[in-house]
């Protein structure tokens, strides 16, 4: 799962990319470690450093235009988040940036990216059991900033932004609370040229306008507790199946609503080994749900975000109070919603029929479930 991630992050950005402008930048990350668990060490100032190379997309490709021509990066990632406990960070990331001129020469992005981490420190019960935070030394990273640079001369820019990076392994070891570091940030820019091709989009067909029937088949992975507790144990398959109908509405947006099959083999093991009355462990550890779903597409790669409703979702609701935690309003969110952000990739695009695949990532509200790959289809 894990190499299968990083294939797939290194190809997204080797396709993303063309022989377009280059571009450099440098960020400075003056962050700290969110406190989002009540027994963390003391918080202390760390920082990220990151260095940057890409493209300024000049029109090449039909959806360029669409995206107001953003520019795409690859990301190296290095830094302390201030305690050793936490250790070292060494990140790689391909990044998409945003801009717009407001005035003069002053200008304002959105930047974002979805990568991999590599952890020196990780939480160990003997000789690091501080550290809830990070349990594993490969880890996925997200990271969002928004901010403001001034154009010194032509290419030269130089701004500030403020954002926050995350850090987890999407349930797959616990403990796994995962990382937040809010940052405050400065930056260096230099560009080469901002020229855009001048492209007739009118010879470009849009397709997929029509309600499409698709099926989604995935094989994920995960460790059975909640994000602390319980630790060390294995891992155990989760198996998802979803059906629905789909349509792309311009050549950067798509939707899909549907239905989510979910069936955990942690959950059954756990219902025949500690003997529950339970005359069904099969039903009792599946869950059923209706979900609505969106796609940005870059060409035949795509960002997929879902937003699911469990209808019927038993056993985790059991679950919630077996280590004595209390049912709280936050709890009860988490048993009925389900969500999913991913990155997926259309090996065959054609009109009547099309075959994806990717990696997701499923969460209970904002608390990671387990990571998962599929194959998708649509006539």
């Amino acid at each position: 799962m894990r190499w299968f991630l990083t294939v797939f992050i290194c190809l997204f950005y080797g396709i993303l990319l063309s022989q377009n402008e280059t571009e450099i930048r440098t960020t400075l990350y003056n962050c700290y470690v969110a406190p989002n668990y009540s027994k963390l060490p003391p918080i202390r100032p760390g920082f990220i450093g990151e260095i940057s190379f890409g493209e300024k997309l000049n029109g090449e490709k039909h959806w360029h235009k669409y995206y107001k021509f953003p520019t795409v990066y690859l990301s190296a990632f290095v830094g302390y988040p201030g305690r050793i406990e936490y250790g070292y960070i060494l990140g790689l990331s391909p990044q998409i940036v945003f801009d717009k001129i407001i005035k003069n020469n002053w200008n304002y992005h959105i930047k974002t990216g979805f990568g991999i981490a590599w952890h020196t420190n990780t939480y160990d019960i003997k000789t690091n059991p501080k550290n809830k935070l990070i349990s594993t030394h490969l880890t996925a990273m997200a990271n969002l900033d928004i901010g403001l640079s001034y154009k010194f001369n032509s290419g030269t820019y130089l701004g500030l932004s403020v954002g926050a990076l995350h850090f987890s392994n999407g349930h797959v070891k616990l403990p796994n609370i995962g990382m937040n570091l809010p940052a405050v940030n400065i930056f260096y820019k230099y560009r080469y040229d901002d020229s855009q091709k001048d492209i007739d989009y009118n010879n470009y067909v849009l397709f997929k306008d029509k309600w499409h029937f698709f099926v989604n088949a995935a094989l994920g992975m995960h460790e059975y507790g909640s994000s602390t507790k319980p630790e060390n144990g294995p891992n155990y398959k989760v198996y998802n199946l979803a059906l629905g109908f789909t349509k792309r509405t311009s050549p950067i947006h798509k939707y899909s609503l549907g239905f989510n099959f979910t069936k955990y083999d942690s959950f059954e093991k756990f219902i025949i080994y500690q003997e529950l009355k339970n005359d069904n462990p099969f039903l009792q550890s599946t869950t059923f749900g209706i979900f609505g779903a969106h796609e940005f597409l870059f060409g035949n790669f795509s960002f997929y975000t879902e937003l699911g409703l469990d209808i019927y979702k038993p056993f985790y609701r059991y679950m919630i109070t077996i280590y004595g935690d209390k049912f709280t309003a936050k709890e009860v969110l988490k048993s009925i919603n389900s969500n999913k952000l991913g990155l997926r990739y259309y090996v065959i695009n054609l009109n009547k029929f099309a075959f994806s695949t990717g990696i997701n990532l499923k969460v209970n509200l904002a608390q990671a479930d387990f990571v998962e790959i599929f194959c998708n289809f649509e006539f």
